[in-house]
């Protein structure tokens, strides 16, 4: 038996671009989840309000141990965002969001920005400046596990 005129090609392309549609639509129902799990959880506000602006800083110290001992040794820091608001909860669920790598057929949901690099710590869990463990509250994993059984048939299938 043989097939003749059949584009294998573009007959695989159209179901990969199906399941990458789909898996798009599964990881917006991830960021949903996610925004929903913040908002369920009141956040601590920041103690600091202040005007934002980037910043950075000209760092000039000589070092007494060490391979650069005796010798002045000079750096400028990367730009940091310095703002401090009140409504941390609504800036972190804005920059919750959606990345398809459309080459590498990858998609992901990402926290924070420039401004909101703080997200991992929310996530993650940090220590404070006293030493203060405070633990992470997981508003993208746990979204991504509680659907995680339904998203092999979510791709084949769409919804």
């Amino acid at each position: 038996m043989r097939l003749e005129g059949i584009r294998i090609n573009e007959v695989i392309e159209e179901i990969f671009g199906q399941a990458f549609e789909n898996a798009n639509d599964f990881m917006d129902d991830v960021a949903k989840l996610a925004k929903a799990r913040l908002e369920s959880k009141i956040i601590q506000r920041p103690p600091i309000v202040r005007k934002g602006s980037f910043g950075s800083a000209h760092v000039s110290f000589t070092p007494k141990t060490g391979k650069n001992k005796g010798s002045l040794v000079e750096f400028d820091t990367d730009k940091r965002w310095t703002g401090r608001h009140n409504d941390m909860m609504d800036t972190l669920k804005r920059t919750i969001r959606r990345v398809d790598k459309p080459k590498s057929w990858s998609v992901r949901v990402y926290a924070g920005n420039l401004k909101t690099y703080w997200a991992f710590m929310i996530e993650k869990g940090y220590h404070d400046r006293s030493g203060k463990y405070h633990p992470g509250y997981h508003y993208l994993q746990e979204p991504f596990h509680s659907m995680k059984k339904q998203i092999v048939n979510k791709i084949k299938h769409g919804r």
